[in-house]
């Protein structure tokens, strides 16, 4: 897994991520997804479009990511899916706590949102 900031300023938080999101992938990204997103408590976009495969740690990174945020009032939102990945958030119910856009003005938008 890969792991791009984008933006991060007062306003929000846009990283992207790429790659496959598993145990072996990971690795000492998950802290500093950590350290990019919940530290700085700001509304967060994740693009995931490069993305083309989860497990259950990838999940388990966003979904406390998303929790931790929502505490203080911010969300995460994910943006364009892959479609095997989008099905795999759905199914699980993920979407309800970590919002799911496919444009990146719609993501903007909900990102405003209160958590």
């Amino acid at each position: 897994m890969n792991m791009k900031v984008i933006r991060e300023d007062d306003e929000l938080t846009h990283i992207k991520l790429s790659g496959r999101v598993d145990l072996e992938g990971i690795g000492d990204l998950d802290l500093e997804f950590t350290r990019h997103t919940v530290t700085r408590r700001k509304p967060t976009l994740v693009d995931i479009s490069d993305v083309d495969y989860i497990a259950s740690i990838g999940l388990r990174m966003l979904v406390t990511a998303a929790k931790v945020l929502n505490k203080f009032g911010a969300r995460l939102v994910l943006l364009n899916p892959h479609p095997d990945v989008e099905d795999v958030l759905r199914t699980a119910g993920f979407d309800k706590v970590m919002p799911i856009e496919h444009d990146y003005e719609r993501a903007l938008e909900t990102l405003k949102t209160a958590a």
